[in-house]
């Protein structure tokens, strides 16, 4: 039976943390428990205990919001795609599965329209546009599906691998039908998924998290929608700054820090202005909650990216404002 009359406390948002990203990123999911009625999963990527540990204290400060911390992969980051698919695989939350990058914060109340819509019959709604992006349609020449391209120049859904609700029930037939998941990516795609792909003209050479279930969801003659939110925010790329993949936790025997460090991805070409926004998202986050002015505005980004900046460090600032107390409150929990 299709669910309907959903209510806030039936999604259950998964959130992947990566490193040590809670320790500055909790403030976002305080906004998100200050502005809807949905509960979290915490789901550990290669974190370490104490920020497990830490994870839980905010378990047990909001017992009735936080469902576990659930820790996947405890040694070796591994894709968003692979922890989400894992959650799949042991957890049932009812007619819903849903997932919320750590980097998305809420500015009020903005979950009734997207559960207006799956009540609608949708099968699956996204959304979640960068702070750094310009456009979230596919360049025409692109050869693959990158998780900022939420649609193909004719208009096709991809969606968003940052936040989405999926109806439980056609997500799990579509998995297993073809065979995918949510680490599904290009090479590893089953034949006839990749046949598939390329009879709807969906076959590219790689693909971002849920992109290949989105595609194949709505070959199965499923409805998937796009759409923001004024009141949903997404950085972009704050987790991948503070905690970059490096690998196995046990290959740290000299002290180095694992997690935290720059890593240089801000060089390559085109993620100037990715990199530039989590870098200010991230200090100002840890400037303003001991007190502190956020950093300068960088000068050489675009005049609307430096007014998304200014605005963001604003939205910082109403965060601190607002949370800060209960943030100190589970922190200090015994």
């Amino acid at each position: 039976m299709e669910p309907a009359g959903l209510t806030e406390a039936d999604v259950v948002f998964n959130l992947v943390w990566t490193g040590d990203v809670f320790e500055q990123l909790d403030l976002f999911t305080l906004s998100m428990l200050g502005a809807s009625g949905a509960r979290f999963r915490f789901v550990g990527n290669a974190c370490p205990p104490d920020q497990l540990d830490r994870m839980s204290r905010f378990a047990e400060q909001f017992p009735d919001r936080v469902v576990e911390v659930l820790d996947v992969s405890p040694r070796r980051m591994v894709r968003h795609g692979d922890a989400l698919d894992e959650v799949v695989k042991r957890r049932d939350d009812g007619p819903l599965f849903a997932f919320i990058d750590p980097d998305i914060f809420a500015r009020g109340p903005f979950l009734s329209p997207f559960l207006d819509r799956l009540d609608a019959g949708v099968a699956a709604i996204t959304s979640g546009s960068e702070l750094w992006s310009t456009t979230n349609v596919r360049p025409a020449e692109h050869p693959g599906v990158n998780g900022e391209y939420f649609f193909d120049p004719d208009g096709f859904v991809f969606g968003s691998p940052h936040f989405a609700l999926y109806r439980r029930a056609p997500l799990a037939e579509t998995m297993d039908r073809w065979q995918v998941g949510f680490s599904s990516a290009g090479n590893e795609i089953p034949a006839p998924a990749d046949a598939r792909l390329k009879e709807m003209g969906r076959r590219y050479w790689i693909y971002d998290t849920a992109k290949v279930v989105n595609c194949l969801l709505q070959a199965d003659g499923h409805h998937l929608e796009h759409r923001e939110h004024d009141n949903l925010v997404h950085v972009g790329g704050v987790s991948h700054f503070l905690a970059p993949p490096v690998g196995d936790r046990s290959r740290s025997t000299d002290g180095n820090k694992l997690w935290g460090e720059e890593a240089d991805w801000g060089e390559w070409d085109g993620m100037g202005d990715r990199f530039a926004v989590a870098r200010f998202a991230a200090l100002a986050i840890t400037a303003t909650a001991a007190g502190l002015d956020p950093p300068a505005i960088p000068q050489d980004l675009s005049a609307h990216l430096q007014q998304r900046i200014l605005t963001l460090a604003g939205d910082i600032r109403v965060m601190v404002d607002s949370f800060n107390s209960l943030r100190t409150t589970y922190r200090n929990r015994p």
